[in-house]
């Protein structure tokens, strides 16, 4: 059943406490009757109906358990899933302001700087993505095939400790954003244009150099997360100074594309 299975993968419920809950909605069992329905193993029916009734999914009276209602168990599952994100999530930013006190000074610039490096992985090409936003004033994006990770690159922006004054966007003319996702890059500080020239995913910064998305190998291939980050600020400047010409010549976004 695809239930039990989105049960299991999506809400963490192993097989036994996936099978016991479908098993029990709409009736109430006793425990035996519960494993011989569910096909649940008798040695194991007890500790998955105790850990189903922690996990709210199943209820208990005088040794009867029910299921309780999808909504309100999922639900409930939800919400413990966003509150344990977030408590998580302010405890690594705790952590993060540590480190970026105790390191960050470290962090100063080494030889060959300016020469080419490859970022391999979507991780590795976002905290070079921080690192250009960081040292730009003012700063470039062009995005074909990246606006398949769109969501991690706005929250990288969301991220940022310093951000450029401005920051451009340009997206080619056939891509389709919604009034949602625009709203999000103009709270973001994205001002978003539509272009015909635009053949990649780069980003440039007038000072934290350019950093040039490599295409896919194949047509089914899905998004590609290599990129070539150029650390050369004349570099930079030249790619800024083009960008700006397609930038004035690029027609503004203010609905649906």
């Amino acid at each position: 059943m695809e239930s039990e299975e989105l049960l299991r993968k999506a809400f963490g419920l192993n097989s036994y406490e996936s099978k016991l809950y479908v098993t029990l909605l709409g009736r109430g069992m006793k425990a035996g009757e519960a494993a011989q329905a569910s096909g649940v193993p008798q040695s194991r029916t007890y500790d998955t109906l105790r850990s189903l009734e922690q996990k709210g999914f199943v209820m208990e009276s005088d040794g009867v358990y029910k299921s309780a209602t999808p909504s309100a168990a999922l639900g409930s599952r939800l919400a413990k899933f966003v509150s344990d994100f977030e408590a998580g999530l302010e405890g690594r930013q705790a952590a993060m302001r540590k480190i970026v006190r105790e390191l960050e000074p470290l962090a100063r610039p080494v030889d060959g700087e300016q020469e080419p490096v490859m970022l391999k992985g979507l991780d590795s090409i976002t905290a070079a993505f921080l690192e250009v936003l960081r040292r730009s004033d003012e700063a470039f994006l062009l995005v074909r095939k990246g606006l398949a990770a769109k969501a991690a690159f706005l929250g990288v922006l969301g991220q940022a400790s310093r951000r450029p004054k401005q920051v451009k966007l340009l997206v080619p003319a056939n891509q389709r954003l919604s009034r949602a996702e625009l709203r999000e890059a103009g709270e973001k500080g994205l001002e978003v244009r539509r272009s015909d020239g635009v053949l990649l995913d780069m980003m440039a910064g007038d000072r934290g150099g350019v950093i040039i998305g490599v295409p896919a190998r194949g047509r089914d291939e899905s998004f590609a997360a290599v990129a070539i980050w150029v650390r050369s600020p004349s570099f930079a400047q030249s790619v800024m100074e083009s960008l700006d010409q397609q930038w004035r010549a690029a027609r503004p976004l203010r609905g649906n594309l």
